[in-house]
């Protein structure tokens, strides 16, 4: 399965509805240095060993984001093989035009 991609808009109108979940999956250092408001970090490499953790609900809509798309696509790939359902790939946090909150 393709794991559809979305534009930031789309993507702040599912936020703003309380209707899709942000996921980034930056380091937590780049994560620290701006994110998308509420979005939870699971950074690439932790998938495999803190998504059923972070992430219980595999049927809960998440839009999955990093830094330019690229690790983002894989993240997708990585949490649908694990059973995840309802997956959307925002791209980048760089096309990001909204606010952005910092930790």
């Amino acid at each position: 399965m393709s794991i559809p991609r979305i534009t930031a808009a789309q993507a702040a109108r599912l936020f703003d509805g309380g209707k899709a979940t942000p996921v980034d999956v930056r380091q937590p250092d780049e994560f620290a240095g701006g994110h998308v408001a509420g979005a939870i970090n699971l950074p690439l490499g932790e998938i495999e060993t803190r998504a059923a953790q972070v992430l219980p609900n595999r049927a809960a809509p998440l839009v999955l984001y990093c830094r330019s798309g690229v690790r983002s696509a894989m993240a997708a790939v990585k949490l649908e093989s694990m059973g995840y359902t309802a997956l959307l790939d925002m791209g980048g946090v760089m096309y990001w035009p909204y606010e952005l909150e910092y930790t």
